[in-house]
Parts: structure tokens; C-alpha cells; sequence
């Protein structure tokens, strides 16, 4: 019985899409003869045009006669066979019909054989822009229409498909038909729907076909039709057992087959129920031992044929829905019945799959910008191509990761990669996906799983290396490491030697030669990092070299064989590969800080390349390198273990901030000799880094000077003086106006170093680092002490720079930091006044409080600090100075009521209420007389 039900469907089922593709072709061959004819039309009737334009013109100058003399009579001549009066009248718009377009396949011509009269006159064609501004507009469908035409017509067809479901129901419930007879009913009826549907295709209604508009009657019947089919033959298998899952399988295909072909003609309905069906058989067809090969191979196939429909049909749409039922099954697959004997029919699906999805594609309807690089960038993306590729790579990996990175995982990736590659070089709008392939593989290689255990082999424990090393060399290393080893070279391989054999070819110059001389180098790096461990190791230099020499072969053969734009992109960018692993070697052969050094020389060798060669991708090489120097400046913890010196003074930040420190200045004057100057965004990332270099070389040399080691642990009051002044400084050389008129980022820079010292100087030497509780030794001398050096020398600096004009900073940045250098000068004041009174030991307990000479010492003290503002503020005409005079004054004027009254006795007390007393009395007076008064300096709110 099943064998029966199988050729009924093969002579039935599998004929319909090959009777659609023939129907469909021919329709397509006469849609081209129709456009070829239209345009030989087009073309008579702008030569008859022509040819009346000029019989006009030679009428008119017919007409024109010489002008009499003077006072002579002008008879008018006849009318002649020539003159306008004797001319047709010209037809109107009305008379002329609209051609319809010609690619519009949803509609038909309703009389085959009725021929369409052009009229020649004086109306514009009807192609012409003036027709179409004259030409009014077709009417929108009303909902009349669109009810009876469309939601009708569908509603019709879901309630023909539901009547044959409650057919097969009562006919089960009430016992009329054998299941045999119920299946060959559900056949037979879905057979009559889809002639129906074909019928009604080839012989469309007449007035939907003079209205221009699409008959949605052929897709609705066709669509029943398959789903009766369809759910006869899951019937026979899933309730009645009359066929085998075998037969369900491949009967359920060929119908979700037939129906991708019918939907050649009939539309995108009739196509979503292909691919819904088609993705929904192997859910249908229980099978008691599932096999991953006829699945994947069905599931490939498939998506052949939805991809050939998007092309055709040019639904990209499609493409996306084809996407998601491709990935939902080897995903599910290996949630469900995943083993490792699957890897080689999951691995080549996911290979195939990504070759039907660069083969089969098409272009999204999405604007492509202006900018060079994003309209790369949207080449890249606005295609069906570019995701579904992508996620394919994104399945080998998983791929990859279950079967622990194996030589096959690693086949995998490479067939993916060539197959990218060689796309590329076939289509050239399908270069992006080289990219794409690249950035798997780079991938794959990063999430490489460590070898957790580790047999070291018999030569490398003659050499001597240790049972728990985790670094090795490129040519002699554990048997762990040697498939990942090969995988490395065997992807350099690829993708240097493929980039270079298609630079002749391939239509980005910058892609290709970029692949063949950054992928060898980005891998040569991975395997320094995962084998190598990055320490020194002079076998990886000698690959590094080997290397160097190889990209400049490459790049001699470049030159020799190539010329022009194409020459110089291609020498610039293999000579950047050159340079960068040169670079690398000499790190292989140095200690940690030298990989930053290398990186920045690198920059440099970039600029000169640059200033040779002017190429723009070698400045988008050298942003990037920029912005992985960047990282590894600010985002690095391992330079907190990095140990060397120089000359047994100096730390290794000498050479490991300095020199990157020149490299980026170099760097950024020789990118500013071209157009922008100093304001390209890659000479201001230039010289942010190189600033950045030198303030820390300079910061942590003090730091190892200070302290003996970088590490923030046991921060004194002395490291963060050290630190506050030179970060006040660095901070004055970024604000001067000089430098802020031709680079402004300075001002930013300066404006952060401000504030960074005055968070380290109010909360580490005011709060926490305060003598008083820390109990640091602050020196035996007055002022030349730790004291004068962290309060003092802070104050003075926030007051030149808050009071210079030759700083470029806001007026309010500049009272606060007055302010604050008046802060820091009364705690400085303060606290030597403790070490008068206590030595280099001013801490602060319960068994050293202070006394009363000292208590009434603060009260002086403060008192003459306050007249001495007060005096300079007079002087200078500074409202703020008099201000601050008289906030220390409220200090004082609290501290004598609140503390000196109750703890102070016998002479102190009178003596510091006494002097309180006489100097706000004085002061009065001195206001009065210098401050209060007509003729006085108008005060100078701005405190230039």
C-alpha cells in the first residue's frame, strides 16, 4: 500500500512543479519579448517625434517673411498646406492608453489577441516625465475591493482547508470510509484544488485583470490544495500506519517541494506553505532511530530550493524565514541527539549551508551611505548573503567547542574559509564575506580551550623544561598543542596565500592584500599567547622573522606586477605587516613592557609609511593599533609585576612609557603633515597617548622613587605629595593658551588632571592621609618639611594657575581653586602650629591632646592668617580675599566661644578673648576706613 501511495505521488505530487517551472519560463520569455517590443515602440515614436519637431521647425521659418519698408503694405499670404489651420488637432491624454510596466508579473492581459493602437500627435510620451506629471494616478483600492478581492478569497481558502479536515473527522467518527479510502479522498481533492488553482492561474478573471490588479483566487486554491495533501499523507502515517516514516518523509517533501514550485508563479502564500511544511516534516515523521545524514541532507536540499525561490522571486524576506527553520534543526539536534559520529554531516551541512547562502542571494532594500567606509560597511550587511553566512560560521564553532577543537572542527573551519575566499573572487560583491570567515576563524582560535593536563614529550624534558611549564615553543611542544599548532599555520597559509593569489581579481585592493598580510600576523600573535605564553622565547622570534621575510616577498611581488592606486594600497598595507611582526620578533626576544613599546613603534612605522605612501587604509591599521595601545594603558594590571631597570636608578617605565611615549609623538607629527593638521582624529589619539605615556613614566618613576614599587599598597602622605605636585603641573603645561588654541582636547586633559590632584589632595592629605591620624613623621624643620610639601606646594600651585590668565580655565574653576589653595594653607598653618608644639610627631590621641599655649597658639595663628587676607585683599581690591579673611575669622570667633571658654584658664583666656576682641574691632575700623569709603578701589570680582 505504501509503495502504491508513493508513485501516485511521485506521477502527481512531483509532476506539478516541473509543469510550473516550464509554464513559468515560458511566461518569463514572453514578458521579455513584450519589454523588447515596448522598447522598439518606444523608440518609432521618438523618431516620428523627431521628424514632426523638425517639419514644424521648417514650417515656421516657412512663415517668416522679410520685413518691408518703411509705410509699404503687408498682404497676408494664403494658407498653405503647411500652416497650422490645415494640421490635425492634437489628441488628448485621454487617447493615449498607459503602457503598464512590463516586469509586473502579478498581472495579466486579459485578450491575448487584442492589439493596442498608438496614436501619433502632439501628446508627450507617455514614458516621458511630463506624461507622468500629466498621468493621474491610479485609484487606491477601496475596502470593497480589498475585502472581496483579497480577505475574502483567503478566508475562502482557510475554510476549504478546514471543510476537507472536518471531512476526514466525521468520516473517522462515523465509520463511512476504510482509512485507505479517507487518504486516497484527501489526494484526490487536494489534486482537484491544485488543477483548480493552475486553471485559474493560466485563465485569470477578466476584470481583475483589467483593473491591473493581482488575482489572489490561483494562490488561495493552490494553498488549499497542498494542505490537503499534505495532511492526507500525514494521516496515512501518524493515524492510520498505511506508510512507513520513510515514505511520510520523502512524500511530505515532495509535497512542501511542489509547492516551492508552484509558488514560482503563484505568489508568496503558496511559498510560506512550503517552507512552513517543508521545515515542519521531519516534527511529523516519528522515527524509532534517528539519522542525522537523511535529515541534513533533506534540510540542505530545502533550503536550495526556498533560496532559489527568494532569488527568483527576489523576496529577501524569504531568505531570513529560510534562515531561522535552517539553524532550528542542528540546534535542536544537539540539544536532543547530539554524538560525536554526527561532526562530519553536521559540519558539512553547516559548510553547505553557507555556500547556498552566498551563492543564493540577493540585496536588501536599505540606502547605501555616502561615507566610504559605512557604504563598505553596508555592501557588507545590505545583502541575504552576509548574516546567514555568518551564522553558519557561528554553528561551526559550536560545532567546534563540542568536539573539543579537533583536527575535523578545524577541517571545518577551513573549508568554510576557502569557500568565503573563493566566493569573493567569484562575485565580487561578496568579498565582505572573507571578512566574515576571517573573524570566525580568529575566534575559534581565541576560545581554544587550555590543555588542562600536559605530557611533555622526551625532548623537551632533555631540554630541561619543567613538568608544570605552560609555555613552549613553536617547533617542539606537548602533543596537546600540536593540532591547534597546525590548525595555526595551515589558516596562515590560507588565508595569506589566498588573499594574495586574489589581489588580481578581486575589486577591494585593501581587503585582499589587508587578509593575506593581517591574518598570518593576528595568528603568529594567537600563537605567541596561547603556546608561547608570551615570554621570551628566541623560536618564536625566528618565526616572526620568517614571517617578515615572507610579507616582504609579497610585497616586492606587488610591486612588480601591479601599478597605480592598487600598487601603492597593496604595498602599504603588506609593508605594514612587515614592520608589525618585525616588531613582534624583537618582543619574543624582551621582557613585558616591550609589547607596548612594539605596538607604538609600530604606529610610527605606520606614519612613515603613511608620509611615503599616502594610503588611507594604513591610517585606519594605525587607529586601530591606536586604540589597542589605549587599552593596554589604561586597562593592564599585569604592569604591576613587571620588574627591570636602567642603570640601577631608573625603572623600567623609562623605556616602557618613554619610548612609546616618542614613538606616538613621532607618529603624530608626521600624520599631521596631511590635510586637518593636528585636528584628524588620529593625530589627536596620537598625542593623547602620547601625553598619556610621558605624565605616567613620569608619575610612576616617582612612585618607584617614593615607594620602591608601583603597587598602590602602603600609599603615605609623602608618595601622594610627590604625586599631587607633579600632577599640578602636568596640568598647568596642558592649560596654557598657547597650546589649548591649537589643540583643545588639552583643555579637557588639563581640567581632568585638576581635578584628579584635588580629590587626591583633599581626601587623601586633608582626610586620610592627615598627619593627625596617621601618624607619619613630618619633619623636624619649619616649612622645609613633609608638611610644606604637601599642603604648601599644592596651595601655591591651584593659586598661580586659578590667578594666571596664560591658563585657559572657566572663572568658576578658577574661584574654586583659589578657594581651595585657601583651604590648604589654614590646615598647613594649623598643623605646624602642632609641630611647633610637638615635634616631627603630630598625631592626635587621647594621650596627646593639645595644651593651652598651643590651643591659644591656633587663635593667634588664625587670627594674623585672617589679617593677612584681609590686608591682601585690600590691596589687590579682592572682594574673595576679604571674604576668605572673614571665614577664618567666624572659624576663630566659634573656636574662642565654644572651646577656649570652657577649656582654656587663667591668662590664656583673657588673653585670647582680649586679642579676638581688639582685632574685630580693628578690622571694623579698617573697613571703615579703606573698604567702606567713596573713593575706594572698586573691588575686582574676577581676581585676575
Amino acid at each position: 500500500m505504501g509503495i502504491l501511495l508513493t508513485v501516485v505521488l511521485i506521477v502527481y505530487v512531483l509532476a506539478m512543479p516541473l509543469v510550473a517551472l516550464a509554464v513559468a519560463k515560458k511566461a518569463r520569455e514572453r514578458a521579455e519579448r513584450l519589454e523588447q517590443e515596448v522598447a522598439r515602440l518606444a523608440e518609432l515614436l521618438t523618431e516620428s517625434r523627431e521628424r514632426r519637431g523638425k517639419l514644424d521647425g521648417a514650417g515656421a521659418q516657412a512663415e517668416v517673411a522679410p520685413q518691408p519698408d518703411a509705410g509699404a503694405e503687408v498682404e497676408e499670404a494664403p494658407p498653405t498646406e503647411s500652416s497650422p489651420e490645415h494640421e490635425a488637432e492634437p489628441l488628448g491624454d485621454e487617447d493615449v492608453p498607459p503602457i503598464p510596466a512590463a516586469e509586473d508579473r502579478e498581472t495579466r492581459i486579459a485578450a491575448e489577441g487584442e492589439a493596442d493602437t498608438l496614436y501619433v500627435g502632439s501628446t508627450p510620451e507617455p514614458w516621458s516625465s511630463d506624461a507622468q506629471a500629466e498621468t493621474p494616478a491610479p485609484p487606491r483600492s477601496g475596502m470593497e475591493e480589498t475585502l472581496a478581492s483579497q480577505w475574502m478569497i483567503w478566508l475562502g481558502a482557510v475554510a476549504i482547508a478546514l471543510s476537507a479536515v472536518f471531512l476526514f473527522r466525521y468520516a473517522i467518527d462515523e465509520g463511512w470510509l476504510t482509512p485507505m479510502a479517507r487518504v486516497l479522498a484527501g489526494l484526490i481533492l487536494g489534486g482537484m484544488l491544485l488543477s483548480a488553482g493552475e486553471w485559474t492561474e493560466r485563465r485569470p478573471v477578466r476584470q481583475v485583470a483589467r483593473a491591473l490588479s493581482p488575482d489572489y483566487v490561483p494562490p488561495a486554491l493552490t494553498a488549499s490544495g497542498l494542505f490537503a495533501i499534505f495532511a492526507a499523507l500525514y494521516a496515512a502515517h501518524g493515524m492510520y500506519g498505511l506508510i512507513g516514516p520513510a515514505v511520510a518523509f520523502i512524500g511530505l517533501g515532495l509535497v512542501s517541494y511542489a509547492a516551492l514550485g508552484l509558488a514560482l508563479r503563484q505568489g508568496w502564500f503558496v511559498a510560506l506553505m512550503g517552507l512552513a511544511g517543508g521545515y515542519l516534516v521531519p516534527a511529523l515523521t516519528e522515527s524509532p532511530e534517528p539519522q542525522a545524514l537523511p535529515l541534513f541532507l533533506y534540510l540542505w536540499l530545502l533550503s536550495a530550493g526556498c533560496l532559489a525561490v527568494m532569488v527568483w522571486r527576489k523576496w529577501w524576506w524569504f531568505a531570513a524565514l529560510t534562515l531561522v527553520g535552517a539553524l532550528f534543526w542542528p540546534l535542536l539536534w544537539l540539544d536532543w541527539a547530539w554524538s560525536a559520529a554526527d561532526q562530519g554531516v553536521l559540519g558539512s551541512y553547516g559548510v553547505g549551508l553557507a555556500a547556498l547562502f552566498a551563492g543564493l542571494s540577493t540585496r536588501l532594500p536599505v540606502k547605501v551611505p555616502q561615507t566610504p567606509l559605512w557604504r563598505w560597511m553596508s555592501a557588507m550587511l545590505a545583502d541575504t548573503s552576509g548574516l546567514g553566512f555568518t551564522l553558519c560560521g557561528v554553528l561551526l564553532l559550536l560545532y567546534a567547542d563540542l568536539c573539543g577543537f579537533n583536527t575535523a572542527a578545524f577541517m571545518f573551519l577551513a573549508l568554510y574559509g576557502a569557500v568565503a575566499l573563493a566566493m569573493g573572487v567569484w562575485r565580487q560583491t561578496l568579498e565582505s564575506l572573507a571578512v566574515a570567515s576571517a573573524l570566525i576563524v580568529l575566534a575559534g582560535f581565541v576560545l581554544w580551550p587550555q590543555p588542562v593536563e600536559i605530557s611533555l614529550p622526551a625532548r623537551l624534558q632533555e631540554l630541561g623544561t619543567a613538568s608544570g611549564a605552560n609555555a613552549f615553543g613553536p617547533f617542539v611542544m606537548p602533543p596537546e598543542f600540536l593540532v591547534f599548532s597546525r590548525a595555526l599555520w595551515g589558516f596562515a597559509a590560507l588565508f595569506g596565500l589566498g588573499g594574495y593569489l586574489a589581489l588580481p581579481r578581486g575589486r577591494t585592493v585593501a581587503l585582499w592584500s589587508g587578509l593575506s598580510a593581517g591574518m598570518p600576523v593576528l595568528l603568529f600573535v594567537i600563537g605567541y599567547w596561547r603556546i608561547g605564553a608570551f615570554e621570551i622565547d628566541i623560536s618564536w622570534a625566528t618565526v616572526g622573522m620568517g614571517l617578515a621575510v615572507l610579507l616582504l616577498l609579497a610585497a616586492l611581488s606587488v610591486a612588480r606586477r601591479t601599478g597605480g592606486d592598487r600598487r601603492n594600497v597593496a604595498l602599504a598595507l603588506y609593508a605594514a605587516g612587515c614592520t608589525a611582526v618585525l616588531a613582534l620578533a624583537f618582543t619574543c626576544l624582551l621582557r613585558e613592557a616591550w609589547l607596548t613599546v612594539a605596538l607604538s613603534v609600530e604606529i610610527l612605522a605606520l606614519a612613515w609609511i603613511w608620509d611615503r605612501i599616502r594610503v588611507a587604509e594604513v591610517k585606519a591599521i594605525a587607529m586601530v593599533m591606536a586604540g589597542v595601545v589605549l587599552v593596554r594603558l589604561v586597562a593592564n594590571p599585569a604592569v604591576l609585576d613587571y620588574q627591570g631597570g636602567v642603570a640601577g636608578l631608573f625603572g623600567w617605565v623609562i623605556y616602557g612609557y618613554g619610548l612609546p611615549a616618542a614613538a606616538m609623538t613621532g607618529a603624530a607629527r608626521l600624520f599631521a603633515r596631511g590635510d586637518g593638521g593636528h585636528r584628524v582624529p588620529l593625530v589627536i589619539l596620537c598625542e593623547i597617548l602620547a601625553l598619556g605615556f610621558a605624565f605616567l613614566m613620569v608619575a610612576l618613576q616617582l612612585k618607584l622613587w617614593t615607594s620602591g614599587t608601583i603597587r598602590p599598597e602602603g600609599w603615605t602622605l609623602f608618595d601622594s605629595a610627590v604625586q599631587s605636585v607633579w600632577w599640578i603641573t602636568g596640568a598647568a603645561v596642558c592649560l596654557r593658551r598657547e597650546i589649548t588654541q591649537d589643540r583643545p582636547w588639552m583643555q579637557f586633559a588639563g581640567g581632568l588632571l585638576l581635578l584628579a590632584a584635588g580629590l587626591l589632595v583633599g581626601v587623601g592629605h586633608v582626610i586620610e592621609n592627615n598627619p593627625l591620624v596617621s601618624g607619619e613623621p613630618v619633619g623636624g624643620l619649619p616649612v622645609i618639611n613633609l608638611l610644606g610639601l604637601a599642603y604648601i606646594l599644592p596651595a601655591v600651585g591651584f593659586a598661580l594657575i586659578g590667578s594666571r590668565r596664560g591658563f585657559d580655565l572657566p572663572d568658576r574653576a578658577r574661584q574654586a581653586l583659589q578657594a581651595g589653595a585657601g583651604i590648604l594653607l589654614f590646615v598647613y598653618l594649623s598643623l605646624e602650629t602642632r609641630r611647633t608644639f610637638r615635634g616631627a610627631d603630630i598625631s592626635l590621641t587621647w594621650e596627646s591632646p593639645p595644651g593651652d599655649a598651643e590651643l591659644y597658639a591656633y587663635s593667634v595663628v588664625w587670627i594674623a592668617f585672617a589679617l593677612v587676607l584681609l590686608a591682601v585683599g585690600i590691596w589687590r581690591g579682592s572682594q574673595a580675599m576679604r571674604y576668605a579673611s572673614l571665614a577664618v575669622l567666624i572659624v576663630t570667633v566659634i573656636k574662642v566661644f565654644l572651646y577656649d571658654m570652657s577649656d582654656l584658664a587663667g591668662l590664656y583666656r583673657v588673653a585670647s578673648f582680649l586679642g579676638l576682641g581688639l582685632t574685630l574691632i580693628g578690622i571694623g575700623r579698617v573697613y571703615r576706613r579703606f573698604v567702606f569709603t567713596s573713593g575706594s578701589r572698586p573691588d575686582r570680582r574676577d581676581d585676575a
